[in-house]
């Protein structure tokens, strides 16, 4: 499937979701309310989720679905499904709701538990980052009705000592990423951090432009699940903490553990106090 697969399709869905999102940003007309896990949603997370829902089974009707924002089908159905779709209808809903601009729509294609294809939309920027296995990763950015596209390559000039920019939750940071920071200053290095929300932090650090995201709090799948295969595929990698692998999906409780996300040529030395933590 993955040799023939078609990205305009679902770029053009994933761009009409980050529109109809946008149009409840601009208008103020934003209605919040708070789930059961005290995490809030929006009348735009659930009308981006109803059209994303209805264009990805019109597309592949045969390809069940994992949202965010839907019911979805018992583990011990889905556990045996070869592919799925993962979608995050409006990632940062934070950052969304207090207009800051860093929010993004996420659909991510599964095969046999790990991403395979990755479509992320910044509906305020009009950035468009995607991916395919064995295919590489790109962006497509919008301005004055013309479309700039790059291949992403993570490349850095300068010596890692010289700095290491760490990418931070912009509304979910906690005292151990925190403590990461001041360790890799204890070790010499200059930090930068830069705090951004979404999957903003995963593709800028694909386009080279972070180093490493260390993520020592819950998050879910669909918050990752096409930024691993956009980074992955731009060279980098997402590992988990406790055991060096790399994050899996569709399991039964869609819940991450903890992972770092970092760019090809950083040191492994910056995580060795955190394995197994």
């Amino acid at each position: 499937m993955i040799k023939n697969f078609k990205v305009d399709p679902i770029i053009e869905l994933i761009r009409s979701a980050g529109e109809l999102i946008m149009q409840f940003y601009n208008s103020g007309n934003i209605q919040v309310q708070t789930k059961t896990d005290n995490s809030p949603v929006t009348n735009a997370d659930n009308a981006s989720n109803e059209l994303i829902l209805k264009g990805l089974s019109f597309l592949y009707p045969n390809i069940p679905i994992i949202s965010e924002e839907s019911d979805n089908t018992p583990y011990e159905i889905r556990k045996n499904w070869e592919y799925c779709w993962m979608v995050d209808p409006l990632d940062g809903t934070k950052e969304f709701i207090n207009q800051n601009g860093e929010f993004s729509v996420n659909i991510a294609l599964i095969h046999n538990n790990k991403p395979v294809a990755g479509f992320i939309y910044f509906p305020v920027q009009g950035w468009t980052y995607y991916a395919v296995k064995g295919q590489g990763a790109f962006k497509r950015e919008s301005s004055f009705g013309r479309t700039k596209f790059s291949e992403l390559s993570y490349q850095r000039s300068d010596n890692h000592k010289s700095k290491i920019r760490v990418m931070i939750s912009r509304s979910h940071s906690g005292p151990r990423e925190l403590e990461f920071v001041k360790e890799l200053k204890n070790k010499g290095y200059k930090v930068k951090t830069l705090p951004h929300g979404s999957a903003m932090k995963h593709c800028l650090i694909a386009e080279g432009k972070g180093d490493i995201y260390p993520k020592f709090g819950a998050c879910s799948e669909w918050d990752t699940a096409p930024g691993q295969i956009i980074l992955e595929e731009a060279g980098g990698k997402v590992t988990r903490t406790d055991n060096g692998e790399s994050l899996s999906y569709n399991k039964h409780d869609f819940i991450n553990p903890e992972f770092v996300m970092w760019g090809p040529g950083i040191p492994t030395d910056l995580l060795s106090n955190h394995q197994g933590s």
